[in-house]
């Protein structure tokens, strides 16, 4: 393999310099002036998994033409085929070919096919999740020793396996000039397929591989950082790398470990940009994995490919959290953002011993409900549903079928006109930030993203205020002019530039609603000296780390506030029993302490007000909004939603709903100016909340509907979508006023204005 990458290692100079951390540098990526197609902008995707049946473990029972009958059948027009599991299904000469591959070349069967039925194609291979070399294979071929991730001393070592996924798989190194070279040549090989485009799996987490201490990676850090990478022997141990940054052992030498982050994403840049290189200049587009909001991950990935998939969540207020910033990450600059619908197994990962070893089980899972409301969600979000997967399918398997993911494709194509393009009508915008994910660089772990930014949007939808996520990386100073409001969840890494351009919107008249240890730390995850970024803006100064949690602690109403709604001086509502030591800034309004009931403490204050220029903000010392999300407390949900009401300086809601809790509402506007509300019922019962498990969803009546009609707008008609008719409407209060007669999984209320 290594004469295959001859003179590969002079491609790209890597920088010197180690000024800051891995986040330290968030320039724009540059376009290289490729145009998505605009067919690609509103696809209906259908993903078929090459580590199954029918093309692993034999190949016999592949039949390209039965595959694009099953993918005509679910509606699709785009298949995401993949040609390259444990084996290459066409004639590889980087990759192991399955030895029952012949002379067949499965991309270009499929290839006819799809241009026999009018269905576009787009081909998936391994880069940050490695191409899966079984033992077998690097035992019979043992050329591919270079491939494999090397220890300290020299030897292979580490295996990935998913929990009875798979059989354990060798670790690969994914830094090593052979191994990038080697997928340089599988894109190549790719492209002079007669498809539409390639998709990467995983990019840059390297949770699949690791630390290598080959001769290779050794030099080219060296000359990257001036460190030597055996400072980093110790992570060999770990047998890769961690997750839980807050527990990571003692003795991690965290100098070179920052610089490694630092060194491998710079190599996964390089590589993605020639990658682009390669694929545009065939006149083919660029997906990948995830957007990568990981902090660990090269800055703003998201940019370099044309879209990437939003990875798949079980939980509906889960779906729409992810599936929206997914969606703001890709929408400003006119990329494509995909979401999983339906999935790989019924328990998920985590399978019972008897299912151990295994493979993933893309032939098991029946549609059924699930299907349905999981679609809908992906479209309330934005986002393009990518059905996952055929293989079960093209066996006949079960009494499930091809109708719940048909309807949501049939939906999709009815919704063309209103849907494409729309954005979001936020009331308030929920905005994780880039640093809060820096605090890894300190042995630090933020709950910013996903837990408390998932907790208040969670408690908005049951409250029914429209909300969007947005992250720090797209927040602009333009951007900022439209926001009412804007939350930081637990914000804990705030740079000097998000400072400065969040006091000059609030001190214009924004609304800021800042929780827990917002500001504390600085864009390198370090604990801030000066009181917090934002102590002049919120009105209180940090005085040190979080305090230790104690049960049995409640927030305490000091006096009548509009933020507060109905509770008065002398409520006692839920509060969180960690928060911070702070001091409140002369000129700000204590509204809450935090006491704890059974030792009679006052802890410190628990709800700051303050009025910063034009604008109002108010801090929450502790995250109500993390508490919300697993105990549902009303008070809790009543509060966070008063206090986003006075901030937005009483502005009439986006939308209203009187239904049962657990409807959900999403608000967008078309690009003709219409306003289309996504009513989701998830309102059902399901066993367990872990894995796949059957959801029955229940049906609802009479749902109210009121949609706050703009400023010098009439309405034509008020139409329910799914159901194809309009239905009477009056308006009053500025609002239009309808009701859904029957309301099951999902309806889509289009107000046409005039």
């Amino acid at each position: 393999m290594k004469t295959t990458v001859a003179g590969f290692g002079a491609f790209g100079r890597l920088p010197r310099g180690m000024a800051g951390g891995v986040g330290a540098s968030l320039e724009p990526i540059p376009s290289d002036g490729y145009k998505v197609p605009d067919w690609l902008r509103y696809s209906r995707a259908v993903y078929f998994d090459g580590y199954s049946p029918p093309v692993y473990p034999h190949l016999d029972d592949f039949d390209a033409r039965r595959l694009l009958q099953t993918v005509t059948e679910l509606g699709g027009n785009l298949l995401r085929f993949q040609p390259i599991g444990y084996f290459a299904y066409y004639p590889s000469k980087v990759f192991p070919v399955h030895a029952e591959l012949g002379t067949r070349d499965l991309i270009d069967e499929v290839s006819r096919e799809c241009r026999r039925l009018g269905v576009r194609q787009y081909c998936y291979t391994g880069y940050g999740a490695p191409f899966m070399l079984t033992p077998e294979i690097v035992e019979k071929q043992p050329k591919y020793n270079d491939w494999l991730m090397q220890g300290p001393d020299g030897a292979p070592y580490g295996v990935y396996g998913h929990n009875g996924w798979m059989t354990p798989l060798p670790r690969l190194c994914i830094t090593g000039d052979v191994y990038r070279g080697a997928v340089r040549e599988v894109v190549r090989e790719l492209c002079q397929h007669d498809i539409e485009g390639i998709y990467f799996d995983a990019p840059s987490p390297f949770g699949y591989s690791g630390i290598c201490f080959c001769s290779d990676c050794r030099s080219k850090f060296k000359k990257f950082s001036g460190l030597n990478l055996d400072r980093l022997a110790d992570m060999a141990k770990l047998g890769g790398l961690p997750f839980e940054w807050d527990s990571l052992p003692e003795q991690v030498d965290m100098e070179a470990l920052i610089a490694w982050y630092k060194w491998a994403n710079d190599l996964t840049k390089q590589d993605f940009l020639e990658f682009r290189k390669i694929i545009h200049s065939s006149g083919k587009f660029m997906f990948c994995h995830d957007g990568a909001w990981v902090g660990t991950s090269l800055p703003l990935e998201y940019q370099i490919p044309d879209g990437f998939m939003v990875e798949a969540s079980r939980e509906i207020y889960d779906r729409l959290t992810t599936g929206m910033m997914g969606a703001s990450m890709t929408h400003p600059r006119g990329k494509v953002a995909q979401m999983y619908m339906g999935g790989y197994a019924v328990t998920w990962f985590g399978e019972p011993p008897h299912e151990s070893p295994g493979i993933v089980h893309n032939s098991n899972l029946e549609d059924g409900d699930e299907i349905l409301m999981e679609g809908f969600t992906n479209l309330a979000c934005g986002n393009l549903p990518l059905y996952a997967t055929a293989n079960r399918l093209l066996f006949n398997v079960g009494d499930g079928s091809a109708k719940p993911a048909r309807e949501v494709f049939d939906v999709m194509q009815q919704v063309e006109t209103i849907h494409k393009d729309s954005v979001g009508v936020p009331y308030v915008s929920i905005v994780p930030t880039w640093s809060s994910q820096q605090l890894w660089q300190t042995k630090r772990k933020t709950w910013n993203w996903p837990l408390m930014s998932q907790g208040m949007a969670l408690a908005m939808l049951d409250a029914r205020v429209s909300f969007d996520i947005y992250p720090s990386t797209e927040m602009t100073e333009q951007w900022l002019k439209t926001q009412k409001v804007i939350a930081l969840c637990g914000a804990s890494g705030i740079s000097p530039f998000e400072a400065e351009m969040l006091g000059k919107w609030v001190e214009n008249g924004g609304g800021l609603l800042a929780t827990y240890d917002t500001a504390l730390y600085n864009e390198r995850g370090e604990l801030r000296k000066d009181g917090g970024a934002l102590k002049h803006v919120l009105g209180v100064e940090i005085k040190g780390e979080p305090l230790r949690s104690q049960p049995e602690c409640f927030y305490r109403i000091k006096e009548r506030h509009q933020a507060l709604g109905e509770y008065a001086a002398g409520a006692i509502v839920e509060g969180d029993g960690r928060l911070l030591p702070v001091e409140v800034v002369p000129g700000a309004t204590l509204l809450a302490d935090c006491w704890n009931l059974g030792t009679r403490e006052v802890r410190g204050p628990a709800i700051v007000a303050n009025t910063y220029g034009k604008g109002r903000t108010i801090y929450i010392n502790g995250s109500i909004e993390a508490n919300y999300l697993y105990d549902r407390v009303v008070s809790n949900r009543r509060l966070l939603k008063s206090t986003v009401q006075y901030l937005s300086g009483g502005l009439a809601q986006p939308f209203q709903l009187k239904a049962p809790e657990g409807v959900y509402g999403v608000l967008r506007r078309s690009t003709q100016g219409d306003l289309v509300l996504w009513v989701l019922a998830n309102v059902g019962f399901k066993d367990a909340s872990a894995g796949r498990m059957r959801q029955t969803y229940v049906p609802v009546t009479d749902v109210e509907v009121r949609v706050r009609v703009p400023e010098g707008r009439r309405v034509k008609e008020l139409r329910l979508v799914r159901t194809n008719r309009q239905i009477p409407f009056h308006e009053e209060h500025g609002y239009v006023i309808g009701h859904i007669p029957a309301l099951r999984i999902a309806e889509i209320v289009h107000t046409v204005l005039g």
